[in-house]
């Protein structure tokens, strides 16, 4: 008879922990990286893996064929195959949840990681994010991409200008179209990608 590990009735316990762990946590934060539950269940997985090469060498030494293994040696070799394939899927639903995090903290957070936030990602995905940040400027800069700050809205704007209301007094601003006095109560029509940081500054409002 093939051999098999004895906790047989644990496996993908946590796989399926890590699983729970990031589709409860709440949408637009990341929980600390669980390394120690990831290298374990890639352990594990390691360990069916060698489980396999256990059961068909065992089979090959008997001078069976595979395909006329007994009943229990080819149910062992699927269920620890099954086995891999699901802690595979889990693993890919927990790193795959956490990369779309990392990559939606660039659109709202900008370039500047916020610490409490970057001890929450392991160092694959710090690095991640600063390599995706960096295509992101690429792509948007004025040399070489569309010269437009495509951060500042999530779905594509219908117009790359608008119109503002200044509700604090800020003086001058050059801008691609010249130079605008941002006297309070005035009412301008900027780029898009200019009036975003003085809507977030509270010196203007969008006029709708």
């Amino acid at each position: 008879p093939g051999r098999q590990p004895a906790a047989m009735s644990n496996f993908g316990d946590k796989a399926a922990t890590l699983v729970q762990d990031i589709s409860q946590s709440e949408k637009g934060t990341i929980p600390p990286y669980n390394d120690e539950l990831v290298r374990a269940v890639v352990d594990e997985s390691n360990e069916h893996h060698r489980s396999i090469l256990r059961l068909i060498g065992d089979i090959q030494e008997q001078g069976t064929s595979l395909d006329a293994a007994a009943p229990e040696d080819a149910a062992a070799i699927l269920v620890h195959h099954q086995a891999v394939l699901r802690n595979k899927r889990a693993l890919l639903v927990y790193l795959n949840e956490r990369a779309d995090r990392v990559r939606a903290l660039r659109w709202e957070l900008g370039t500047a990681l916020p610490e409490d936030l970057g001890e929450s990602l392991s160092h694959s995905e710090r690095s991640y994010f600063q390599q995706y940040s960096a295509l992101v400027n690429r792509y948007q800069g004025r040399r070489g991409g569309v010269g437009i700050n495509i951060t500042l809205d999530p779905t594509p704007p219908k117009e790359h200008k608008v119109q503002v209301r200044v509700l604090q007094e800020r003086g001058e601003l050059v801008t691609r179209d010249g130079t605008v006095d941002l006297a309070k109560n005035t009412v301008h029509l900027l780029w898009r990608d200019e009036a975003q940081p003085l809507i977030t500054e509270g010196v203007v409002e969008m006029v709708a």
